[in-house]
């Protein structure tokens, strides 16, 4: 994780923080949580895939932005508690050198939990998370392609506004990381992933 992403990660989530305070005295009431919830997610991410090469040298794809986006299903048993299960992901190509194309995507069971019951709400998940990574070379033998899934990790904080009785939407702060592992030659794989999106829940 680079010292940008650092800063970017406490920028974002200083400013949720931010207007979650100050948002409290414009939102429009909590929900009656209990039931079927649907989520949505689309946001814009930067993103990034760290490895070592077979020559032992550790490389990264640098900071990579893409749009991202998510759909999960879950059940509200209380005001403080939704718990669903996703899919989120994301792809890029882009040419540095040669020509890259990367996708992450990954399976998620989340928990978020409202402290007041309304309002702001932070998160934290496992899953499944794949990164799929190719690298082309001249010779099609020497391009760098690799497809691996591993269990990963999600956080995040939001704010969500009340827009009618049975729906909100709000901004929102995430990270999941994927550390894959080895492929072959390929050592060390993870993957890092932050954005800053549009939550929208349905709440049946």
């Amino acid at each position: 994780m680079t010292r940008f992403q650092v800063r970017s990660a406490f920028i974002v989530a200083a400013l949720i923080c931010v207007l979650a305070s100050s948002a409290s005295a414009i939102d429009l009431g909590g929900h009656d949580r209990d039931g079927t919830v649907i989520g949505l997610t689309m946001g814009y991410g930067w993103n990034s895939v760290e490895y070592t090469g077979g020559d032992g040298i550790a490389r990264d794809t640098g900071t990579i932005d893409s749009f991202t986006g998510g759909f999960r299903v879950g059940w509200a048993s209380s005001d403080n508690l939704i718990v669903s299960i996703g899919f989120n992901g994301w792809k890029r190509s882009f040419y540095s050198f040669t020509n890259f194309t990367i996708k992450n995507y990954a399976f998620m069971l989340e928990g978020y939990f409202f402290p007041l019951g309304e309002g702001f709400w932070i998160k934290g998940g496992v899953g499944r998370g794949t990164v799929d990574f190719f690298g082309q070379a001249a010779w099609p033998e020497n391009s760098l392609i690799f497809n691996e899934t591993s269990w990963s990790w999600s956080t995040g904080a939001g704010y969500e506004f009340r827009v009618s009785d049975g729906a909100g939407v709000g901004l929102s702060y995430d990270l999941l990381y994927i550390p894959v592992g080895d492929f072959g030659d390929v050592t060390n794989v993870n993957s890092l992933n932050q954005s800053v999106s549009l939550n929208i829940h349905f709440y049946m």
